[in-house]
């Protein structure tokens, strides 16, 4: 296996933005088959390489839904890579 050693971390494959704003659309009352795509969208996210940056850098925003999003991810994260 080859070292990342020395190499940029890699980007997420959304912005955080963007991903912050899938999680708020999760609380916001609407459209049942958007909020189902981005469901499955941010398992996908939560599921890949970049879970861990995407988990604590949700930790680090103001908003406490998106925050407890993070905390999730870390737990799908534990529970996916072990």
């Amino acid at each position: 296996m080859a070292s990342n050693a020395g190499q940029p971390a890699q980007a997420f494959p959304l912005s955080f933005e963007e991903i912050e704003g899938l999680v708020k659309s999760l609380y916001d009352p609407g459209n049942a088959k958007k909020i189902s795509h981005n469901e499955a969208t941010l398992r996908v996210l939560q599921r890949s390489p970049q879970g861990w940056e995407i988990a604590d850098a949700l930790l680090k925003s103001n908003d406490e839904q998106v925050r407890f999003f993070g905390a999730l991810t870390l737990t799908v994260k534990l529970n996916a890579d072990s």
